[in-house]
């Protein structure tokens, strides 16, 4: 209660209409945790991340989340799986405040096909707390990682886990997708879209919740390289 409430007492106190502003640069999950906490707590994470964490659904007054997604950007940018979104007429973008969840009307920026990605920006001018990316290159077979994600009813959810390999393959739908981590942090499909992260809050990747051979879920995340590489052109990534 204490961390998400000196959040909203910092976004209060930085916010600036400039998308170049100093406070903008400085809206981070890391940076917070960094500025406010010398060594994060795990359960200080768990508080700390979820205002970064969405849910994407569509545009109904009630249509509840298909998905989660990462705020990758101050200025209301949003990473989900582009399977999710693919065949909504309308998409929202629901966001958990002090005062409740809200919903903001997002628009598809770019999508990357053969990573199941999706680039969403809310229509609005309001600033926004958000991942920097984690130095994936560092990360290895073993590492602890949590992976968050919305439920249907707008709460969070968290796991802690183990990435179990850093260089797994998976089929979606006809797409063959490489190059990605595997993690049993992820442990339901509501967490599909949302982020992985370490435990300084940066952004691991974004995960992919997939049915295994034996019927239960499987995690997968893209990594936060292959994110990075497709959608510099249009984010400004900051880097953990």
């Amino acid at each position: 209660i204490f961390v998400t409430f000196a959040w909203g007492i910092y976004l209060l106190d930085h916010y600036d209409e400039d998308d170049n502003f100093h406070g903008a640069d400085d809206l981070s999950v890391g940076q917070f945790l960094v500025r406010n906490i010398a060594m994060p707590h795990v359960q200080r994470l768990y508080h700390t991340v979820p205002p970064a964490v969405v849910g994407v659904g569509g545009g109904g007054v009630n249509a509840g989340p298909v998905a989660s997604g990462a705020i990758v950007g101050a200025n209301g940018y949003v990473i989900t799986t582009l399977h999710s979104v693919s065949n909504l007429p309308e998409i929202s973008v629901q966001v958990a405040t002090t005062a409740g969840i809200r919903r903001f009307p997002a628009q598809v920026v770019k999508t990357i096909p053969g990573h199941d990605l999706a680039l969403l920006k809310m229509q609005t001018t309001e600033k926004f707390l958000h991942f920097r990316m984690a130095d994936v290159q560092t990360v290895v077979p073993g590492q602890q990682v949590f992976a968050f994600g919305r439920n249907m009813a707008g709460a969070p959810l968290v796991r802690q886990g183990l990435v179990q390999s850093a260089d797994a393959p998976l089929a979606v739908g006809a797409t063959q997708i490489t190059h990605l981590l595997r993690s049993d942090a992820v442990y339901s499909w509501e967490q599909t879209g949302g982020p992985l992260v370490n435990a300084q809050g940066d952004l691991v990747g974004i995960n992919i919740a997939a049915t295994g051979p034996t019927g239960k879920v499987e995690g997968f995340t893209v990594p936060a390289q292959v994110i990075v590489s497709h959608l510099q052109d249009v984010v400004r990534f900051k880097k953990g």
